[in-house]
């Protein structure tokens, strides 16, 4: 397979597989049997029901973003379908994915619906920094952490700045696109003019209110509950766990993830969930308990939202080596736009 060739795709699988050993080095394996032997496993039920639920939250505002009510319930599947893909296949493609998928179910044009996921990037990782901001007054957070939020933070001003220019002065961005097009001899202008009055109806959100709070208040909610998420599967190993160190555990592995690994970020999600409890919280978490309860906590993750896109494949009537073959194969020739840029306009897709 063209993917296997490819040095990203093995800079992520050694890179996690050497977290995964610095994870495991200095964990005794008779304590980390213990630690698991004696969780309290009855926290998992509400741990799972709320991973559905930060799920389908991301569902509606993704719904608000697109600006087109009613398509809920295709919005929380293609989620799904997004997440089993990011499990299974390397490079993330799950992104590529779910925005094929809802194109396909909502009749939007692609680039308008990936343009969304761009900023629901971008409001994901506003929202994670200002837990971390939340969090400061109550523990010590670790300098790197606190670096890699700023640096985020900075990222995430400058890019909404950036998009907000380029929809606040589309008319001038299209002529501006338009000159630039006409100096290339033998280039079809209008289908990529086309493409970009898509992405700018994508990024329009930015410039309304209305869509601005709302889309601000469910990434509050979505964040809200994948925090409670790691608080019961912290409650399962540690009674005395707060939601303080949900919400560090889980910043930390929000930032840590933007590095390559493996799919379903396996290895580099067991070392910094580890790490995210036992720098800050040593007195309360041993490297066995850590280990095991980020080990559970992923393990959560990773069932619940691939058991979600499974369903979600049978409810669209998507096939996964399909989907899968040409996620692959355009990844390999390029890069994800070219994965969104080859399906074409609304209703080209499948359903």
């Amino acid at each position: 397979m063209a993917v296997l060739r490819t040095r990203r795709f093995w800079i992520g699988i050694g890179l996690s597989l050497l977290c995964l050993w610095l994870a495991l080095r200095n964990v005794p394996f008779l304590e980390l049997g213990r630690a698991l032997a004696r969780a309290r496993y009855v926290w998992l039920v509400p741990a799972a029901a709320l991973e559905v639920l930060a799920v389908l939250a991301r569902g509606r505002r993704w719904e608000i973003l697109l600006g087109r009510e009613g398509i809920l319930v295709e919005a929380f599947w293609a989620q799904g379908i997004g997440y089993l893909f990011t499990n299974i296949l390397p490079f993330r493609v799950g992104e590529a994915a779910r925005a094929i998928v809802l194109s396909g179910r909502s009749r939007l044009p692609i680039f308008q619906v990936a343009a969304s996921i761009l900023v629901e990037r971008l409001l994901d990782v506003a929202t994670v920094v200002a837990a971390l901001i939340l969090v400061l007054p109550w523990m010590q957070v670790p300098l790197i952490v606190v670096r890699a939020g700023t640096t985020f933070g900075i990222l995430v001003l400058l890019g909404l700045v950036g998009l907000w220019l380029l929809v606040r002065f589309r008319q001038a961005g299209e002529r501006l696109l338009t000159s630039l097009l006409n100096q290339i001899p033998r280039l079809p202008s209008s289908p990529l003019l086309a493409r970009w009055r898509e992405m700018i109806e994508g990024l329009a959100p930015l410039t309304r209110f209305p869509a601005v709070w709302r889309s601000v208040v469910w990434s509050g909610c979505t964040w809200a509950l994948s925090i409670g998420v790691y608080w019961c599967v912290l409650q399962a190993f540690e009674e005395q766990s707060t939601v303080v160190e949900a919400t560090f555990m889980v910043v930390a592995l929000s930032l840590a993830l933007t590095v390559p690994s493996s799919p379903g970020f396996i290895g580099v999600f067991q070392l910094v969930g580890q790490q995210a409890l036992v720098l800050p919280f040593g007195g309360k978490y041993d490297q066995s308990t850590a280990l095991a309860a980020t080990l559970t906590a992923h393990l959560v993750y990773y069932l619940i939202t691939s058991l979600l896109g499974a369903i979600g494949l049978w409810r669209t009537g998507e096939s996964f080596a399909d989907l899968g073959k040409r996620l692959l194969t355009s990844r390999s020739r390029g890069s994800r736009a070219a994965v969104l840029g080859a399906a074409g306009a609304p209703g080209e897709e499948s359903e």
